[in-house]
């Protein structure tokens, strides 16, 4: 063996030694965290969150001018004495996600997951991943997600509740105590009160308060909210159809009612890519995701073995296909390099060079260590940026607060697939992140055809990843966008998504990737008919 091969060797076996009594370590210590908060502690969160929106967020003002979502400032008074008068872990939360659906309204915004703070947690102990914040500090947030998980907030009766001008009546029979509440039977009052009042009381004093958003959806439902752990149901007065009130004791079921209406869930293989012949001339692929787990931005085995993958299946076809769908729909996104190598470079047989343009806040860009950004910057593939240029922002934003970048890629060719025909691309609103970002890609180059639904934004090919926010008093961890992508046509891809080339109709989704479910999709048969 060659002595430098065996140096890499011995590195490798103590960087995996490294990492396997790191990863010991982290989940031996559990969580046993507990944060104690005080008002104060709580208020400054709050406000901190405000202010992370005001110098940061490029979408908050965005939000309430073309989504009409409600304005962080003028709800921030309210938010703030919420939290003074949290009386709990639990309802300080709620309080914070209240406030944060407002300032993640579009765009990544979601509390960080707590298989994802305990890799994180690793990776920043052995210098992996370097966000701003410390190993400890995402060990110390794994109790949020946690707490999250066992909250109950969501109730509902054993039967279905239908509306009708302002009334209420069961969906379906109900027994009780040996007696059958018929169908139809009407829901006179709820805990003593009529269905009116009863929901005015919980829309004030139950979790519903937190709620910025309108809260009549609630009115639908009437038995909606899970009013804490000792709460076990409703007392509830039945107007029977032979003109008789029945009293019932209604035990909740925790979470929404089931839906009457049946929505088809594609039954999805175990394997992330999966590849199949639909006829002599029409080959299919699928791919699930962009990424199978938090540490595959670092570690991109899955990227060659999915490659691998589609090369076997192309090379087997012996170039028959005149037609390759790839299918994508409900994809969620994960790593650009994916889409790069695996459904792009491979099908290119000679450089493409596009741009897009971006843009931020500058005082993120001032207030952010260098460090830190650097390493956002690097899950976007920096190694395709060939120019980068400071251009004048759009109409209506403030040249002092934001700076707009036209970005210039350039992709070169890969060793090539067995494939000459025409590609098309299922998307739709499912799409998300970096599946939009292949979208986006797409539409510029033009190597294929896009097919289906408008795509659910937040990619457009961005600046940087999206960060991590780490609230200071209570260490809650949250994703959330600091930059605005824009789509070709120049509108927010974070607000709008984006539009296919072939606008397909509404359809279900198939019931599973089969070749047998598969041939019976409305989408694929309008590609293999008509296309």
């Amino acid at each position: 063996m060659k002595k430098g091969h065996y140096i890499k060797r011995i590195r490798y076996v103590f960087w995996l030694s490294s990492l396997l009594g790191t990863f010991l370590m982290v989940c031996g210590t559990g969580c046993s965290y507990t944060p104690v908060l005080t008002a104060e502690n709580r208020r400054n969160d709050i406000q901190f969150m405000a202010d992370w929106a005001r110098e940061y967020s490029p979408l908050v003002e965005l939000n309430e001018k073309h989504k009409g979502t409600p304005s962080y400032e003028t709800l921030l008074p309210k938010y703030l004495e919420f939290a003074e008068q949290a009386q709990s872990n639990e309802d300080f939360y709620q309080v914070v996600w209240g406030y944060f659906s407002v300032i993640g309204a579009s765009g990544h915004a979601y509390l960080l997951p707590d298989n994802t703070l305990k890799w994180a947690s690793i990776g920043s102990l052995l210098g992996i991943c370097k966000y701003g914040i410390t190993s400890r500090q995402f060990q110390q947030a794994r109790y949020w997600p946690k707490l999250a998980g066992n909250l109950s907030t969501r109730a509902r009766p054993p039967f279905q509740v239908e509306g009708k001008d302002g009334r209420y009546f069961t969906g379906d029979d109900w027994q009780y105590n040996g007696t059958i509440i018929p169908k139809g039977s009407e829901i006179l009052r709820v805990n003593g009160m009529t269905c009116s009042r009863y929901l005015e009381y919980i829309k004030a004093n139950t979790s519903l308060k937190y709620d910025a958003y309108a809260k009549d959806w609630a009115d639908y439902f009437v038995m909606i909210i899970d009013e804490g752990p000792s709460f076990k149901g409703w007392q509830v007065d039945f107007g029977l159809p032979d003109g008789h009130v029945l009293t019932a004791f209604v035990p909740k079921v925790e979470g929404f009612p089931t839906s009457n209406e049946e929505t088809v869930h594609t039954i999805e293989t175990k394997a992330n890519c999966t590849c199949l012949e639909l006829s002599r001339r029409v080959g299919y692929i699928r791919i699930r995701s962009f990424m199978g787990s938090p540490l595959d931005f670092y570690f991109k085995h899955f990227i060659k073995r999915d490659r691998k993958k589609i090369r076997v299946f192309l090379e087997r076809s012996r170039g028959r296909y005149d037609k390759l769908i790839i299918d994508v729909r409900n994809n969620s996104g994960g790593d650009p390099q994916y889409f790069y190598d695996n459904l792009i470079r491979p099908f290119l047989d000679q450089p493409v060079t596009y741009e897009h343009k971006v843009g931020l806040k500058r005082q993120f860009l001032k207030d952010t260590k260098p460090s830190v950004l650097r390493e956002l910057r690097k899950a976007l593939v920096p190694k395709y940026v060939i120019d980068i240029k400071e251009v004048v922002p759009p109409e209506g934003f403030d040249s002092k607060k934001w700076i707009f970048y036209e970005i210039t890629r350039r992709l070169g060719p890969a060793k090539p697939y067995t494939f000459e025909g025409e590609i098309f691309i299922l998307i739709n609103a499912g799409c998300f992140s970096a599946c939009d970002d292949y979208a986006n890609t797409i539409k510029r180059i033009g190597i294929a055809t896009l097919a289906g639904r408008r795509t659910g934004g937040a990619g457009g090919i961005g600046y940087c990843m999206t960060p991590l926010v780490r609230l200071p008093q209570s260490g809650m961890v949250f994703a959330l966008d600091i930059h605005l992508p824009l789509n070709p046509d120049g509108s927010f891809t974070a607000l709008h998504g984006l539009e296919p080339d072939i606008e397909l109709p509404d359809a279900d989704s198939p019931k599973s990737i089969t070749k047998q479910d598969l041939l019976k999709d409305a989408w694929i048969q309008k590609i293999i008919n008509d296309f």
